[in-house]
């Protein structure tokens, strides 16, 4: 039971290192590539392609999270921009 729980806890430390790693991946590719990269294919060599791969999908949600940001924050701050134009018209229309 003790080896089962030291086995979990091994497992789960390199599930979040592997995340962190491609994280990491991702980024640099996004931030060097920028969100339109070219998916890389290599016939010679799988391995390094399915990472390439699995890279170029994480930067093509990346570029997706960012658009989606930016289109929520847009909105928020028009809506903010028309709550303070209706509350200094209020305060406005009060203080005559």
């Amino acid at each position: 039971m003790n080896l089962q729980i030291v086995f979990k806890g091994f497992l789960e430390l390199a599930l979040l290192a592997g995340s962190a790693l491609f994280a990491g991946l991702v980024l640099m590719e996004y931030r060097t590539q920028g969100p339109h990269p070219h998916p890389p294919l290599n016939g010679r060599d799988l391995a390094h392609s399915a990472e390439r791969w699995a890279v170029w999908m994480g930067v093509k949600g990346l570029e997706l999270a960012v658009r989606a940001a930016g289109a929520f924050f847009g909105m928020l701050s028009e809506a903010s921009a028309e709550v303070g134009e209706w509350f200094l018209d209020r305060r406005h229309h009060q203080t005559r």
